[in-house]
Order: C-alpha cells, then structure tokens, then sequence
C-alpha cells in the first residue's frame, strides 16, 4: 500500500489478475489428475520406455532457467531431479527416510516460494545451496522427533482424515499433514500477494510433490516431472513476455509492443496521444512516489478505454491509445469518457507515518510535499487525435500528426481533445 494514496488498479481488476494466473495451473493440475486417475493404464503403457523423460524434461527448463536469471526454478528443477533419481530406487535408503523425501522436499519448495531470485553468481548459488541444506536438515529432524511428541494431541486430525477416507492417513499421518496444508498455504498466500507465472508454477510445484506418494509408480512420478518441467517453462517464457512487451510500472503494453501492434493494423486506424498536464510540476511538488502512482492511476483508465481501443505507455508521462478500424469522430466520445474519467478522480495524499529516527533538514522542496500530505487533489491530460490517410500512410508520421494536435490541445488550455487538422 503506498505512503500517500491508495490508487492501485481496482479489486476487480487485481481479483482477474488472480484468477487469469491461477487459472493456467489449475486446469493443468485438473488434467493431470484426470489423466491419472481415468488414464493410468495408458500412461504406464507411454512412459515405461522412457525412463529418462522426466531428468531430460528438467534438465532442458533447468538450463532455460540459468539463461533467464530463475534462479529459484533452477534450484526447483535441480531438487526435483533429485527426488526423482530416489523415487526411481537407484539408492536403497531407509523406509522413514522415503517416507519423509516429498515431505523435505515440500518445506524446501515453500522457502523458495518466499525466497527471491539470487542470480547464479558462485556466492550466491553457495549461500543459496548452504539455505536449501539447512532447510532440509532442520526438516528431517523436526519429522523425525517432533510427531512422538505431538501424536496424541493431533489425534483428532487423524479422526477427521480417516472420517474423510481412511486411505488418507496411509498417505500422511497427521503430523505430515499439517505440514503440507501449512506449506500449500503458505505458498498460496505467496501466490495471491505476488500474481505471476514464477509463483503459479510453484504453487503448482507443492501440490503435485504433495500428490507424489499417492502414486506409487515411477513412470507417474516421470509424469509429474514432465508436467512441472512444462509448467515452468510456460511461466519463464510468459513472465520473460511480459518483461519485453508490458511497462513494468503502470502494467500496460509498452513501446515495444505497440509497435509491434503497429504491424498488424489495416488502412484504417486512428492513433492518440495523451500527456498528463502539469506531470512535471507535480512530480517535483509531491515526489517521485507520488508521481508513479499518478502514472499508475492514468494507465488504469486509458486501459480501460472503449470502442476497440488499446492503450500504451509511450514514455516518461506519454501515452497512445490505437483504435483499429475507426474514424476520429468515432474514436472522439471514447476518447472524451477518459479524459473526463481521469479529471474526475480525486487523490486524497496521505501523511507518512512518524519516522523512528529525526529526519534530516529537507529543503524548501521537500517541505512544501509534507504541508501537502492529507489534502485532496486532482489531475487532467490532454489528447491529440490524428489517423491513418493517404497522406500520412506511415505510423511514424501519423504519430507526429497527433503530437501536433496535443500540442494544440496544450495550448488550448489543456485538459481538453484536439483533432489533427487533415485532408478527409
């Protein structure tokens, strides 16, 4: 939340962000479900010739991670290799240790879950193999000791499980299974504070090790893996997008992929520019805080323009808005519901809690930013429209023609729509 203002895209908005990630990795889970439960014969038929699928399926989204800087998918690919080469018996170990592998193997998926990428520097692959170590040392002690002490309180938690079905305290016992709903948790809870694909795929990632000691079978365990693989690699090529073709701070499409947007229209479009007025005099009276939240609030309503409308951020306080297959006057009431939209939202600035410590003297700047704080204010845009003719047949010149006419709606007063004055 920030300082200031509680801007933000609205609940609605934040809430679709939710589902639109979830979504992906919940299908995914309910088809693997399906596949082996209703398909199991088939899928023992497929795999049992390939031994090796699940290590090379891994082994390829471990390198792709190394070369995109997901240094927590890497380190996953890694541990599930690992836990794959147990599961296949390649080394006798005891039955409790084999037991407790998934359950390990689950805390050391929550910790990455919460972790940040680190980079693949030598120090940090160290400190971040010594974090893993520790994590799984201090969770084989607390399987080993702690559920002597604890059986007879959570004896209830077996009651209910085996009211559910008794083949569920075969599975876990009733320590184990805290265990697993505190780390679901703990990674959905992630995953609702952090929306993106990296923590999709790893709450994805907990459910389906979770899911491991239901199915006996190597070649399911070789389906697991391959699921996993893809779903990771599915989230580092997505997120890798939304890296090149989304503004990382207002969250809509950037220069880069209105350009590439540019390729796909026809002869008929109309382009708009938009500039916030007075950005910069604000920006310097309020801070810089406060200016990326105004950016943030603008983008959020011209995202949400009308009539086929798409919004891009063109840089620094510059948007575009391109309506396929429209004429100015079409595009115009669109373009007029934003402006006024965006004029008609209040900011309420809000005070910075007392710091701990005595600031330090602030210049004159930065003291009237603070009498400011708690006040309500207002911002505007101005907009320029110009389209797509026989006269200015390339992107580059339409888009001057539209700087023109907010140059013209500047000068006009601002806060207003002006057409760009061509040939019909």
């Amino acid at each position: 939340m920030p300082l200031y203002a509680k801007f933000g895209p609205d609940t609605l908005t934040y809430l679709y962000n939710i589902f639109k990630h979830l979504f992906v990795y919940a299908a995914l889970l309910v088809l693997v479900v399906y596949f082996v439960e209703a398909q199991r014969a088939l899928l023992l038929d497929w795999f049992v010739p390939l031994p090796w699928i699940g290590y090379l399926s891994l082994s390829i989204s471990a390198v792709i991670a190394l070369q995109f800087g997901r240094s927590r998918l890497f380190w996953v690919c890694i541990l599930l290799a690992i836990l794959l080469f147990f599961t296949h018996g390649e080394i006798a170990l005891s039955s409790a240790f084999n037991r407790y592998l998934p359950l390990i193997f689950l805390v050391i998926l929550g910790y990455l879950s919460c972790a940040k990428d680190s980079g693949f520097s030598a120090h940090n692959l160290v400190i971040t193999l010594a974090k893993i170590c520790v994590v799984a040392i201090g969770s084989y002690l607390v399987l080993e000791y702690i559920p002597a002490v604890t059986q007879n309180s959570l004896s209830p938690i077996y009651s209910f499980a085996n009211h559910i079905d008794p083949r569920l305290n075969a599975l876990y016992s009733p320590f184990e299974w805290l265990i697993v709903i505190f780390t679901l948790i703990l990674c959905f809870v992630r995953f609702i504070m952090i929306s993106d694909n990296n923590h999709g795929a790893l709450l994805l990632a907990v459910v389906l090790v979770a899911m491991m000691p239901a199915y006996a079978a190597f070649e399911l365990h070789n389906v697991l893996a391959l699921v996993l693989a893809t779903s990771f690699l599915y989230a580092m090529l997505k997120d890798s997008f939304n890296m090149a073709f989304k503004d990382e701070l207002t969250a809509i499409p950037s220069r880069r992929a209105l350009m590439q947007y540019v390729n796909t229209l026809g002869r008929k479009y109309v382009v708009v520019m938009a500039d916030i007025d007075h950005f910069k005099k604000f920006n310097d009276t309020y801070g810089h805080d406060v200016g990326d939240e105004v950016l943030r609030l603008v983008a959020s309503r011209l995202n949400k323009v009308g009539g086929g409308g798409k919004a891009f951020r063109f840089g620094g306080e510059e948007f575009v808005l391109i309506f396929p297959r429209k004429t100015p006057q079409q595009a115009l009431p669109f373009v007029e519901q934003i402006r006024q939209m965006i004029a008609d939202y209040p900011i309420a600035l809000r005070n910075k809690p007392r710091p701990k410590k005595r600031p330090k003297p602030v210049s004159a700047k930065g003291s009237a930013a603070k009498i400011s704080q708690g006040k309500t204010v207002k911002i505007t845009a101005s907009f320029g429209v110009a389209k797509r003719s026989s006269q200015f047949s390339q992107f580059s010149d339409i888009m001057k023609q539209a700087d023109v006419a907010l140059y013209a709606a500047k000068k006009a007063g601002r806060n207003c729509v002006q057409l760009a004055k061509q040939p019909e």
